[in-house]
């Protein structure tokens, strides 16, 4: 069966994450989409980062929400896979990533909404992504019910391309995929984004029964990955790597 992969902060284990070489790796590769995170910084620009901090991607004890883009630019990223193979990288705002992705007519941007959007936030989020011709091929996930439910209700954006990202917080780090969220997640027709080591053979089976989708993270064995596809059949598997088991 095919599945597929999606590039966890870009080509993550060949260049350091949510940078332009990460990206630009990704989209060169067979990923079928490429995962960033973006934060609002203090003028309004969106920068790319899992983290809400400079710490361990810059070495600065900053936070991203409190800075102007132009400040967060200047500062080189010291952290990440195989960084001396790379000229130096600094991290992106949006638009540079949605340029990246727009190099492929097929890959598609899977942005992580990082922070509770208000609805004119999401709208103005959207718009870039039109902007750059790839609002048909974006998913947007997040930890927030509440923003996935306004992008679906207040937006209109097909629920199909929304995730609820789940095993990312203290408060369910270690708690298994619940019924109730089961529930809500159907209610909603939203799909599912979650740590692979939360989740069930029949968790997948029940959302896929009631037409949902399964995404998994962060999944860098290759066995892992072989029994998540071939028995458990999930759709997609965000990874670090790429492991081919076909």
């Amino acid at each position: 069966m095919k599945f597929r992969r999606i590039a966890h902060r870009g080509f993550s284990s060949e260049a350091p994450e949510n940078t332009r070489a990460s990206f630009a790796l990704a989209v060169e590769g067979d990923f079928y989409g490429v995962e960033c995170d973006i934060w609002k910084c203090l003028d309004g620009a969106y920068a790319v980062a899992h983290d809400g901090h400079l710490r361990r991607i810059c070495g600065i004890d900053k936070e991203i929400p409190s800075l102007e883009y132009e400040q967060i630019k200047k500062y080189p990223v010291i952290a990440g896979a195989k960084r001396e193979n790379h000229p130096v990288q600094h991290i992106l705002c949006l638009t540079d990533y949605l340029a990246v992705i727009r190099r492929s007519d097929t890959v598609c941007p899977v942005v992580e909404l990082k922070m509770d959007y208000t609805t004119v936030e999401l709208r103005e989020i959207v718009n870039l992504v039109r902007q750059y011709g790839l609002l048909e091929r974006v998913y947007f996930i997040s930890l927030y019910p509440s923003v996935l439910l306004r992008l679906k209700e207040e937006l209109g954006f097909p629920a199909k391309r929304l995730q609820y990202v789940y095993g990312a917080v203290q408060e369910n780090r270690e708690i298994p995929v619940t019924e109730e969220l089961e529930r809500w997640l159907i209610e909603n027709r939203i799909n599912l984004d979650t740590r692979y080591t939360l989740l069930s053979r029949e968790n997948v089976a029940h959302l896929h029964e009631n037409g949902l989708e399964v995404n998994v993270w962060t999944v860098n064995d290759k066995e892992v990955t072989e029994r998540m596809v071939k028995e458990w059949k999930v759709d997609m598997v965000t990874t670090e790597f790429y492991h081919e088991i076909f």
